[in-house]
């Protein structure tokens, strides 16, 4: 009896001991699974090192102190951003986020002016008003006349006059237009009156009111004033670059676009002198040919005083491949002497809110990124009209990656490195334990 309970106090102690010794070796992987011994317990953040996920960073240069800042994106940006520029954002020397809008065009708005002169025809006293009549010179023949502002040559006197104004498509039937006072006071002028839409009318009629100075209105300009509005992208031009082959007749120049620039135009410099017509055709890099504007054709044409040229060649839509090759069909002529190629290629903008510890940073090349949303895209309209700095982009800098944290971790304290501990433990223990219940 004594010997079996001395047995069972020797199998606990055994178990007991197993035990202990399981928790001594796994005690700090179950702590702490997975961490470097060398990590801090705070971790990293803010200023540069903030935000590792991110590959690269550029230091953004703002000349002076502003409340909204611009710049452009240079082609290191593009190099290493996802495609979409999904992964760009802006951060303070804090690691701050930075709220911005992305841009690629600009709407422009122009006036566009179109002047017809008029001749006095007529003029006649009706009790104490005076009648002007005038007749619309077209600007060509069979074309109609368009306008919507009428300006009068005024006498030089100081006067202030109420009048009416007619018009006419033949000089005999006339319609009430609009009404308006024309002076001239100490300098103050009104010469002009506007139609509110723009008519076909060739005649007008002028009616002075109570004009007891018998004041004179010898001539008039017809006016059609339009506002166009049109899309400009932003764009920049940098050498190409490029080989050429010579094959089948055929010249074909292959264009490098490592940075996945968005071209929208090439310019090919052509050597010599003398008249040239060649054909040529654009491919991608997977072979499929891109259609161009114009007539898909190169040509000089020399003459005794000028010369007419085309050497450029515009997508019909930006296009990012890499390469884009050029196709020249020479048929029996000698090829053409390339001395150069320039790529014109779209540009972005960002907006964004100089706020924040300087310096700022841009951020880019995450792939897992989404792209952000910042409500400051609502003030568009009153940003452009505040102004903004335009700022420079410095050179990019390689940020550490989480690979190459991975990387330099001990490999028992990654993921597959706890397992093959647990299970080495596990075998020793095994091994132990039969060992020693099979000395008893």
């Amino acid at each position: 009896m004594r010997r079996h309970n001395r047995s069972r106090r020797d199998r606990t102690l055994i178990k007991s001991s197993a035990a202990l010794l399981l928790l001594g070796v796994l005690g700090p992987f179950a702590l702490f699974p997975g961490q470097p011994l060398s990590a801090s317990a705070d971790g990293v953040t803010g200023g540069a090192d903030a935000h590792p996920e991110w590959k690269y960073s550029k230091v953004i240069k703002l000349p002076e102190q502003t409340p909204y800042g611009e710049l452009y994106l240079d082609p290191e940006v593009y190099a290493g951003a996802a495609d979409d520029l999904r992964d760009l954002r802006i951060v303070d020397n804090t690691g701050t986020f930075i709220p911005f809008y992305k841009e690629s065009s600009e709407e422009l708005s122009e006036e566009q002016l179109i002047a017809y002169s008029a001749t006095l025809i007529h003029s006649a006293k009706k009790d104490a008003n005076t009648l002007f009549d005038y007749k619309v010179t077209p600007l060509a023949e069979n074309v109609d006349v368009l306008g919507n502002r009428l300006d009068f040559g005024l006498p030089g006197v100081n006067f202030l006059l109420h009048t009416r104004l007619l018009g006419s498509y033949d000089g005999v039937a006339w319609e009430p237009l609009a009404e308006e006072d024309l002076y001239n006071v100490n300098g103050r002028v009104q010469s002009s009156i506007e139609l509110g839409a723009s008519y076909r009318y060739g005649y007008y009629r002028l009616i002075a009111e109570n004009n007891v100075g018998n004041l004179t209105f010898p001539s008039l300009t017809l006016l059609r004033t339009t506002r166009v509005t049109h899309t400009d992208h932003f764009t920049q031009e940098q050498d190409a670059v490029y080989d050429i082959q010579q094959k089948d007749r055929q010249t074909e120049i292959i264009i490098q676009n490592p940075d996945q620039l968005n071209i929208s135009g090439l310019q090919l410099e052509i050597g010599g002198s003398g008249s040239f017509t060649r054909r040529f055709e654009l491919y991608d890099g997977e072979g499929s040919m891109l259609a161009v504007s114009g007539s898909g054709e190169l040509y000089r044409l020399d003459f005794k005083d000028t010369e007419i040229a085309s050497t450029s060649i515009i997508p019909d839509g930006a296009s990012s491949a890499f390469p884009l090759r050029i196709v020249i069909y020479n048929q029996d002529d000698a090829p053409l002497p390339v001395e150069g190629l320039k790529l014109e290629y779209l540009l972005d903008r960002l907006v964004f809110a100089a706020e924040g510890g300087q310096p700022l940073r841009l951020l880019y090349g995450n792939a897992e990124a989404a792209a952000p949303q910042y409500d400051i895209v609502n003030f568009k309209d009153y940003i452009a009209g505040e102004g903004k700095m335009l700022a420079g982009l410095g050179t990019a800098e390689l940020r550490q990656s989480p690979a190459a944290d991975t990387a330099q971790t001990s490999w028992f304290q990654g993921k597959t490195g706890f397992n093959i501990v647990i299970i080495a433990v596990s075998l020793l223990l095994i091994v132990f334990l039969a060992r020693k219940l099979g000395r008893k």
